[in-house]
């Protein structure tokens, strides 16, 4: 598995759980981990992050860094090498259709060996729960990419081996 170049977090509005998802893994991935950002499908107009959103990321110890307004996907956004991770499948449909890309394009509970969607909330009572979540998968995100990262170093290194002998 070849390394990635950096991580999109893709939801549809990014005013709420790609951010959130942005957040978490900057502040629990590593300084040699790829770089992330987050993006939405539908951004009509930028529109400030959702508040409950910036108060989740504030109470448990994660920031934003200069992700004040929502932002489009574009082309531009889609590197050889980003692993991009949606949200539901109807995100990663979306994203494969309108783009044409289709280069390491899961959804994260996919990516993470779980098979559902990350839904934003609707109640004010489910935000916590669905931050929780997203901090389990983005962890669990963090952890693969992590193994896939050694994977590829032993792999190179029995090559080099080989290739010596």
């Amino acid at each position: 598995m070849k390394r990635f170049s950096q991580i999109v977090f893709l939801c549809t509005t990014n005013t709420f759980l790609s951010p959130v998802a942005e957040g978490i893994y900057r502040k629990n991935s590593t300084d040699w981990m790829p770089q992330a950002i987050s993006r939405g499908l539908v951004v009509l107009f930028e529109e400030p992050i959702n508040p409950k959103c910036n108060v989740l990321l504030t109470q448990s110890g994660f920031h934003i860094s200069g992700h004040g307004q929502s932002r489009q996907l574009m082309p531009e956004d889609l590197k050889e090498g980003s692993l991009i991770l949606t949200m539901t499948l109807s995100e990663k449909v979306k994203l494969i259709e309108e783009f044409s890309y289709e280069e390491n394009v899961y959804t994260i509970g996919e990516f993470v060996g779980s098979d559902t969607d990350i839904l934003e909330p609707v109640e004010e009572e489910a935000y916590k729960a669905c931050a929780d979540e997203l901090i389990t998968r983005v962890n669990l995100a963090i952890q693969k990419i992590e193994e896939l990262y050694w994977e590829e170093n032993e792999e190179e290194e029995i090559q080099d081996d080989s290739i010596r002998q």
